[in-house]
């Protein structure tokens, strides 16, 4: 796979297409937002963080220090110009960001703009429907805002050496307004989380109680095991005082319920009043229900305010601290919330396992089962501990590929191929309630998702064998994708052209999805820091690694006794290197333990042949 070439080629496509002189025939060259999608507040925000993200999570990949980028960076973005001006070319981009998507009084938007489709296109939809923020929007601008702020934070120094005073305000001005831009993020997912509250006997508790019970038990004892189940869930919700969320009646001993995030902040979604800035908190439109699309993307986001980057750096405020810590609860909650969902009941099978996931409206996709799957590996991997939550995971991961038509070859009027384009579609409740048509958010990344699933899988797995099988599904999920690549146009080798695998679809795009080929890029940057991690280790390789290594010790010990040690010169180098042999593999049979072993025969070999050496000598033979 490659993945830090393939993050380069991505940057070298993406300056090509994107860099490029004025449609009016200019000749000074600037920078195009949008791709397939017109510019909005969130494909402009992919569209950077596809410049931003790499740089910031692989310290090889930084360009923000002239005298440190790469020969390898320098030509990915020379079209943007040499060392100096690359960075702060990249700092204006910010800067016309956090200009760009403002409203007429200057206050951060989030809208969803043109990711929004009318579900009946003979209808117009409302320019006050296109504008209102969504909980994509708040999301990613967290990632964004946090990689902004590292990439000013390393650019800072240089600044300095130059001595440009202007280019300094400059600087302070755009971390002013990422700050600004960060607060309101934080403060709309406070106010779109949802607490979905239902009777077992209605329409959405029969669908929820259909899904768990896989043992085909009574109704009445679902319900009871579930609250049991949920009865520490329940005890965190009553903790949430901040924003949207809450109890919400759930402690009714008879209520089943969800919990996530809605597509925008949840109708009558309370301020919260306690900010240093409270322009961002328009008034709530969003059906307060959540939606695991919008979990998904609202979880990973929280996730990058507490990475270990953000926290060495300190790079929040007090105040965005203080916030942040409101988050971290609810992340916390929704995770356990679904794991205990998803593998309900804990026996031989899972509703997790019964592909595909059918939600409490009544839907299946297997799209929502890989949804599921990303907010519940962590805590499969952690507070469940071991690797039989994750092996189980792991076997679901490999038959999406395969329903997915990614591994196996899609059939003549095959629904998977749906899945990939137009993709899922998300009615987004309460959106027509400005006097406009109803409207869909469509879901197209179910390849990148769940490559960026099998890394994250594998680099929680312990077990080898489960985790080189999720490899190896990931290797075959991305040769899919390179075949999904334009391969021609001022898009190529950016994503993404469905049609180049699944021919019996109509579209072909001249544009690249910024949507996409952020998910590519994301999942391309777990790939290079999985590539620098540790290797799994065997539990019976490393016992066997010590017990080899006890005997090629005890050999070592009796070669010296014999005085070997203080033999000729030749002779006495030679058991002093094998010495160090041993001792470098007690050093890393711990981590290594594969290593460990061969350094542990290597030693035993030549221990071997020293001692029928001195044999022969001792014979004259």
């Amino acid at each position: 796979m490659q993945p830090r070439q393939q993050l380069l080629d991505i940057w070298r496509a993406q300056v090509a297409y994107s860099w490029r002189a004025a449609e009016d025939g200019g000749k000074r060259k600037g920078w195009h937002w949008g791709g397939r999608n017109q510019s909005d507040a969130v494909g402009d925000a992919q569209q950077l963080l596809c410049l931003l993200y790499p740089a910031q999570e692989l310290p090889e990949l930084n360009y923000a220090d002239p005298d440190a980028t790469s020969d390898a960076v320098l030509e990915a973005f020379s079209g943007l110009g040499d060392a100096v001006e690359i960075p702060i070319r990249i700092m204006r981009l910010v800067k016309d960001y956090m200009e760009k998507h403002v409203d007429d009084d200057g206050v951060p938007v989030y809208s969803g703009g043109s990711n929004m489709h009318r579900k009946d296109r003979t209808q117009k939809a409302q320019p006050e429907q296109r504008a209102i923020d969504v909980t994509e929007g708040f999301a990613l601008s967290i990632p964004l805002c946090l990689a902004s702020l590292t990439f000013l934070a390393d650019f800072q120094p240089t600044v300095d050496r130059m001595g440009r005073a202007d280019l300094s305000r400059e600087v302070d001005q755009v971390q002013v307004a990422i700050h600004r831009r960060l607060l309101g993020a934080i403060t709309g997912l406070l106010r779109s989380f949802a607490v979905s509250t239902f009777d077992a006997d209605d329409d959405f508790g029969r669908q929820l109680i259909a899904l768990i019970n896989v043992d085909g038990q009574a109704d009445r004892k679902i319900v009871r095991r579930f609250r049991e189940a949920a009865d520490d869930i329940i005890a965190t919700l009553r903790t949430i005082t901040v924003g949207s969320g809450g109890t919400a009646g759930v402690e009714a001993p008879t209520k089943l319920f969800e919990i996530g995030w809605s597509w925008s902040v949840v109708e009558k979604a309370p301020d919260i009043p306690d900010v240093s800035d409270t322009s961002t908190q328009r008034l709530g439109r969003a059906e307060d229900a959540p939606y695991l699309y919008f979990t998904v993307v609202a979880l990973e986001a929280i996730q990058t305010l507490f990475s270990p980057r953000v926290m060495r750096r300190n790079l929040l405020t007090e105040e965005e601290q203080r916030l942040a810590q409101s988050l971290q609860l609810r992340m916390d909650v929704t995770r356990r919330y679904w794991a205990m969902v998803a593998s309900f009941g804990g026996g031989s099978k899972w509703p997790l396992e019964d592909v595909p996931w059918r939600t409490t409206d009544g839907l299946e996709y297997d799209y929502y089962s890989l949804l599921v799957c990303a907010v519940a590996t962590d805590t499969f991997g952690a507070s469940r501990g071991g690797d039989d939550d994750l092996i189980r995971l792991g076997d679901v991961l490999v038959e999406l590929a395969n329903r997915g038509r990614i591994t196996r070859r899609a059939l003549a009027g095959d629904r998977a191929i749906e899945t990939h384009f137009p993709g899922v579609k998300a009615e987004l409740a309460g959106i027509e309630k400005p006097d406009g048509p109803a409207m869909v958010w469509n879901m197209v990344d179910f390849a990148p998702l769940l490559l960026k699933r099998l890394y994250h899988a594998a680099s929680l797995l312990v077990t080898i064998e489960s985790r080189a099988e999720l490899l190896e599904v990931a290797d075959l999920v991305w040769e899919h994708l390179a075949r999904r690549r334009i391969r021609e146009g001022s898009a190529a080798r950016l994503w993404d052209q469905p049609k180049q695998v699944y021919g019996e679809l109509v579209n072909w795009f001249e544009d690249p999805s910024w949507h996409f080929t952020i998910r590519v890029v994301e999942a391309m940057v777990l790939a290079a820091q999985f590539a620098t991690s540790e290797p799994a280790r065997s539990r019976s390789l490393e016992d066997l690694a010590h017990e080899l290594l006890v005997e090629a010790e005890h050999v070592y010990d009796q070669e010296l006794l014999r005085g070997s040690g203080h033999a000729g010169p030749a002779l006495a180098q030679e058991i002093r290197s094998v010495g160090l042999t041993i001792r470098h593999a007690k050093e890393v049979v711990d981590e290594r333990p594969g290593t460990a072993f061969a350094l542990g025969v290597k030693a035993l070999i030549d221990l071997d042949r020293l001692i029928a050496a001195g044999r022969d000598a001792e014979t004259g033979v």
